[in-house]
């Protein structure tokens, strides 16, 4: 995967801000404490600071955690507009409903790969709310659904 190149005053590749936001978002999925995270840059590139990584390195970091967690990490201001095109719907699920649902569903799901995960979540939809597709989900139903992944989510605490 490829992140925006940020070129230094002295031609130097640094890393960039998207970088940044993506390698902090990943140590929270991976639940790193801040010493972890510390130690974890010191060893990958002898720095004690996200800020320090060149470009490369920060690709390659980023590249590291994502197979370490098996997920792929957008950035929020792109999830923060997903769904928006289903916005609007008399009696319809709102698009932070079906967002919720697909960030619960995250870290709730089994299943390895996006497009297994995407399977797997309309299934459950399926079953707890009788609809194919998130985009077919009513309030009511969308509401069911959170409830059920927050009572699995409880359980994997």
């Amino acid at each position: 995967m490829r992140y925006d190149k940020a070129q230094s005053g002295k031609g130097r590749n640094v890393i960039s801000p998207r970088q940044i936001k993506i390698i902090h978002t990943l140590k929270g999925v991976m639940g790193m404490g801040d010493e972890d995270y510390r130690a974890m840059l010191q060893e990958f590139a002898g720095v004690a600071s996200s800020k320090n990584l060149t470009w490369r390195q920060a690709d390659e970091l980023i590249a590291d955690m994502q197979r370490k967690t098996g997920k792929q990490v957008q950035e929020k201001a792109e999830f923060k507009t997903r769904h928006n095109s289903l916005a609007k719907r008399p009696g319809m699920a709102t698009p932070p409903q079906l967002r919720k649902i697909e960030a619960i569903w995250v870290e709730v799901s089994k299943a390895d790969g996006p497009e297994n995960r995407a399977k797997a979540l309309r299934a459950f939809i399926e079953r707890v709310a009788k609809v194919s597709d998130l985009r077919f989900l009513d309030r009511t139903g969308a509401s069911a659904v959170i409830t059920a992944l927050e009572a699995m989510a409880g359980r994997r605490q």
